[in-house]
């Protein structure tokens, strides 16, 4: 008797396009696959309409539905996070001012209490329980949520635990733990990882409120997981408790999905998108992970996940052209002017018509174009009379800046005020992009190659530079971009000796050009990869392939390159851990060992017999939680490592997700 019809559905969401994949669960075959603009207003229209691209014969065959997102990597980066303010609780005051350690935390709603404890977990001062009350009750009107880090809180939890008693009394507003999120010992670490998943609760939960509403219109039931930055699945709750754990959720999925996709235990994963370029390493079949803590932005987190390099730099990244010709490419994103082109009609005609403007007329400006975000009904109203002024103007439709300036009265674009609505997506810009000369060089055809033609023409009038030799110099320029990406990236794998994050001194950037241009008549230098290189994302084909013949590796490239963010929301593992860790304190006299797991804490006689305990429960407790989120027939295995004063004990459980 043959198997049953199982299938299970990925799902990424990206700043541009939500991708869907229908993945036969037994066969591990493709069946479909739909890409839709990612509606950011409403995520369920966006979400509903990739689905019902999907041939769903019996929805009841679907078995198991799993979700990549950048949305908390965006909502962080972009600044759309909830207010929170942070409870700091026994950290030194000297130190925080001295070193402007309060920088890093991404709240300015935020103080420090008398409290905390040592590092043998004992208290180090009595708990401000009287003056944290105050302070909530002055400051919970600011905040849409709260954050609570003690010092030492890993060791000993009681001063949050305590501090929670003291905030339930005082208002209702959502708390987060420090200790819950993380037990490493980096105090701002900590509370940077506890302030940003306390703004991001609300965040997520809308966002799988949204995924379960989409999934419900089209009648699917099945269990709903959620990519971690680390590329394994979690539940949709423990998403929606620990969202800070989603940060990188995207690029993640992107390299478990490339992974999946080509079959290869070890590469170099890239992924080119609209925004930016990220890259990950498979090695042994496992995305290599960073122990040091996601970094999001400026802010450095405890969170573990994939080690992605990324940069800004994609097919919809800005092109600009200095004053003395120098091309420069990214970080900005825009829209590229054929899609706009495409789009508007009337923007085809205005840049089909700027050959015709007298040359004293001709401005940078009339190549870039703004616009109000077409997916919200509702025209944004500002109480700066400039601001208003403009969007009023821009409630007709794209208008590009140099028409803006004029209408406007006013000379530069900075004396608009407008980053705030640009940087929110509200104002949308578009201009010449990687994009463009795709099409214009017949690489690509999704939207209106001629406009894209023309408005690269106009360019080279501007600059005066040939217009060929512009495009192809230009795709030149971002492939030796990506060149260095990877240099860098590659070599900060092994090296112990901390490497700067970019090629320094004159000779370092001398041999790296001279190895990414080839064109030195006396020197070839070269620099090959280990790894076969696997190009993810639509433009993959023409950069990443060019990249790989540099780095004198094997390219692959999938026939659903495009989507495998998605096939990695779906294809990974869940991987449950827990840790204990080992510490000596004194205790009437004698030293004695305690075993610490979560807030249960064991005595021993010496450290052996500590850590042997440790180790089999971890074990123990691993498998249990690892078979109760939903993981078939999970494989345990236990790292022990060292840190500072301490040993700390790491069981992992990883398996697949059961139906």
């Amino acid at each position: 008797m043959g198997r049953k019809n199982e299938y299970v559905i990925g799902i990424d969401t990206g700043g541009t396009y939500t991708d869907a994949v229908l993945l036969d669960y037994h066969s591990r075959k493709i069946v479909a696959f739909s890409k839709t603009l990612t509606t950011r207003e409403n995520l369920t229209r966006g979400i509903t309409n990739a689905l019902e691209n999907l041939p769903i014969k019996k929805t009841g065959s679907i078995r198991l539905v799993g979700v990549s997102s950048t949305l908390a990597t965006n909502s962080i980066a972009e600044g759309k996070e909830r207010q929170t303010g942070l409870i700091l609780i026994g950290y030194d005051r000297e130190l925080l001012t001295a070193y402007h350690l309060s920088a890093k935390f991404p709240t300015t709603i935020w103080a420090n209490f008398s409290g905390g404890h040592t590092t043998q977990g004992l208290e180090k001062e009595s708990l401000d329980v009287e003056g944290i009350r105050q302070w909530v009750r002055n400051n919970s009107h600011l905040v849409d949520a709260l954050a609570i880090s003690a010092y030492f809180s890993p060791l000993n939890p009681d001063h949050e635990e305590r501090a929670l008693g003291a905030v339930r009394q005082t208002c209702a507003l959502p708390v987060v733990l420090g200790h819950h999120l993380s037990t490493k010992l980096d105090s701002i670490k900590r509370a940077t990882t506890a302030c940003l998943n306390a703004s991001l609760v609300a965040v997520m939960q809308e966002f799988i409120e949204a995924v379960r509403k989409s999934l419900k219109n089209r009648g699917i039931y099945a269990p709903l997981m959620i990519v971690k930055g680390d590329g394994s699945l979690i539940s949709a709750a423990e998403a929606i408790d620990k969202p800070v754990e989603t940060v990188l959720s995207g690029p993640a999925a992107s390299a478990i999905g490339g992974r999946f996709l080509s079959g290869q235990g070890n590469a170099l994963v890239i992924d080119v998108g609209g925004t930016t370029t990220d890259m990950a390493l498979v090695d042994n079949f496992k995305v290599t992970i960073t122990e040091d803590g996601a970094r999001v932005g400026r802010f450095e987190t405890a969170v573990k996940a994939a080690r992605i390099r990324t940069t800004g730099l994609g097919g919809d990244s800005r092109i600009a052209i200095d004053t003395d010709s120098r091309v420069r490419v990214g970080p900005e994103r825009v829209v590229p002017l054929s899609r706009l082109a495409a789009e508007f009609p009337e923007v085809k005609d205005e840049i089909a018509g700027l050959m015709n403007k007298r040359e004293l007329d001709r401005r940078p400006s009339d190549l870039e174009y703004w616009f109000l975000y077409r997916g919200d009904n509702t025209p944004p109203v500002s109480d700066n009379a400039r601001l208003q002024e403009l969007i009023e103007l821009l409630k007709d439709g794209p208008l590009n800046l140099t028409l803006i300036l004029q209408k406007l009265n006013i000379y530069h674009p900075l004396q608009l005020n407008a980053g705030d609505l640009i940087r929110r997506g509200v104002i949308e810009q578009a201009a010449l992009t990687p994009t463009d000369l795709l099409h214009v060089t017949g690489r690509m055809d999704m939207w209106d190659a001629t406009a894209a033609r023309q408005a690269l023409a106009y360019a080279g009038e501007l600059f005066a530079l040939d217009p060929d030799t512009f495009a192809e110099e230009t795709l030149d320029l971002i492939v030796a971009r990506m060149f260095q990406e990877a240099i860098i990236f590659l070599g900060r794998q092994t090296i112990k000796e901390k490497l700067p994050g970019n090629i320094d001194e004159a000779w370092g950037r001398w041999l790296v050009n001279e190895a990414a241009s080839q064109k030195n008549p006396y020197l070839a230098v070269t620099l090959a990869s280990r790894f076969p290189i696997i190009g993810i994302g639509a433009p993959a084909d023409l950069f990443v392939r060019r990249l790989a013949r540099l780095l004198h590796a094997d390219f692959i490239l999938s026939d659903h390159a495009p989507v495998a963010n998605a096939v990695g929301a779906v294809a990974g593992s869940i991987i449950v851990e827990e840790e204990a860790i080992v510490y000596a304190r004194e205790h009437k006299g004698t030293l004695v060992y305690v075993a610490q797991i979560g807030e249960d804490k064991a005595d021993f006689a010496n450290d052996g017999e500590a850590a042997v305990y440790a180790e089999q429960t971890t074990k123990k407790l691993v498998r249990e939680r690892a078979l109760a989120a939903g993981a078939v027939n999970p494989q345990v295995t236990v790292i022990i490592s060292s840190e500072g004063h301490l040993q700390r004990i790491v069981a992992r459980g990883i398996g697949n997700p059961k139906l």
